[in-house]
């Protein structure tokens, strides 16, 4: 596979120095290139342990960053550029699905690949994506494997697409094997709409309710500020650190909404880095209510992924390997790396799954079984439909808890604001009471 992998190791126990990182490029059985970074203790002991892999190395230099451990920026440039391109392209998942799905009946009525491609083309309303065919055809014309075509468009479309079409080319059978990815992307695509849809709610009402709340100490408040300047009373501290909020507020509006946009910026790009990835992936599991809801779409992604790997024919330890790096989780794809490393030193893939302690005993027990039967890719697409239902009952639940909670936030914050403003107004009337007596 023509991806970019990354690969470390821990330092030995009784070492004080910095192993070195290497980046290389190197060339899988099938020609395919991959490039990464991997310690060793020097060019030599690298290129012995590819080797050892199955992979040749075409080049290999000393990494820009010396010392491992460090938080490395290379690859969140790389997701940078590369979230860029996906999202200037505008090529979606949907695309996507009728693009396969078209492709697996037009080979499958034994229509020859470049001709199939320049029809997909022609009819193609994306200007981009009708580029990126345009390329692949010219690709595929000049002698080049459609895997290998399609893996020059990353962007457009990812590890595991180009390793299932790999796969389909290997053995010959492409058409079934395309019939089985449009079944996984449609799978995959709503999926990702349950999970969308449960989350963009409340924040989307979240939203709102922050923007009527900015409204309120911009435009309301100081009204109420004249009024009580006036009226020269002595103002209590909740109404006062209001007022002070909204004062810097209306003075410093522009600098701090170029504040929150720097930050939020730095917090994007942090998040692109390994150690910011993992960290936030980490977060996002522990998030209440919505924490278990995306670890049951990532397991039943997970699952799916891999039973359409095996499905279509690819080896076990590629297909782990396949799955650790299009996961979607950081904390989950480390999980599925490790697994990889325990299972290429002889050990079953249910007992390095139950190593990791992220993937969930009804996983490791389906996948037990799955071994000792024979019907791996069977046993995981039960997991990944029991999932994909959990996914359904997470969202009708989070559906019926999340208006309520979402009107309690709203009216906390509303109330908040509403009672500072009016505290004064209640402290004046019982001063004039006690004048009057």
């Amino acid at each position: 596979m023509g991806g970019v992998g990354e690969e470390r190791r821990s330092l030995p126990p009784t070492s004080t120095e910095a192993v070195p990182v290497f980046e290389y490029e190197a060339a899988d059985r099938t020609g395919a290139l991959s490039r990464g970074r991997l310690e060793a203790q020097d060019q030599g002991d690298l290129i012995v342990r590819l080797r050892a892999q199955g992979r040749v190395v075409v080049a290999v230099r000393p990494a820009g960053s010396g010392l491992a451990g460090g938080v490395d920026f290379g690859p969140a440039v790389a997701r940078l550029r590369l979230s860029f391109r996906r999202l200037s392209s505008g090529v979606g998942l949907t695309t996507l699905v009728l693009f396969t799905g078209q492709l697996a009946a037009m080979l499958g009525g034994g229509l020859h690949l470049v001709r199939v491609l320049t029809a997909l083309a022609a009819e193609q309303a994306n200007k981009h994506f009708k580029k990126v065919l345009e390329e692949v055809r010219a690709t595929v014309t000049a002698g080049t494997t459609f895997a290998d075509a399609l893996d020059r468009h990353p962007h457009v479309f990812n590890r595991l697409y180009v390793a299932v079409v790999r796969a389909g080319e290997v053995s010959g059978s492409l058409p079934v094997v395309l019939e089985t990815l449009t079944g996984y992307l449609e799978k995959a695509a709503h999926l990702r709409r349950k999970v969308i849809t449960a989350v963009a709610y409340p924040g989307f009402v979240l939203t709102v309710a922050l923007a009527i709340l900015f409204a309120m100490i911009v435009w309301i408040v100081p009204i109420f500020q004249g009024v009580y300047a006036r009226a020269n009373a002595q103002l209590p501290a909740p109404t006062r650190l209001l007022l002070a909020v909204s004062s810097t507020a209306r003075e410093y509006t522009a600098l701090s909404l170029l504040l929150v946009l720097l930050v939020t910026a730095l917090l994007y790009v942090l998040i692109q880095s390994d150690e910011g990835r993992r960290v936030f992936d980490r977060l996002k599991l522990a998030v209440p209510l919505f924490g278990p809801l995306i670890q049951k779409a990532l397991m039943a992604r997970t699952c799916r992924t891999l039973s359409v790997l095996l499905s279509s024919g690819i080896p076990l330890i590629e297909a782990m390997e396949t799955v650790a790096r299009v996961a979607g989780n950081q904390v989950v794809e480390d999980a599925l790396a490790e697994a990889t490393r325990r299972m290429r030193d002889g050990g079953t893939i249910a007992e390095a799954l139950r190593q990791t302690g992220v993937v969930p005993g009804l996983v490791v027990q389906l996948v037990a079984t799955g071994e000792e039967t024979g019907t791996l890719p069977a046993m995981l697409a039960k997991a990944a439909v029991y999932y994909e239902q959990q996914v359904d009952s997470a969202v009708a639940t989070l559906s019926t808890l999340i208006e309520p909670i979402m009107i309690v936030v709203m009216g906390s914050l509303a109330g908040a604001v509403i009672f500072a403003l009016y505290l004064p107004i209640f402290t004046l009337g019982q001063a004039i009471r006690g004048g009057v007596r």
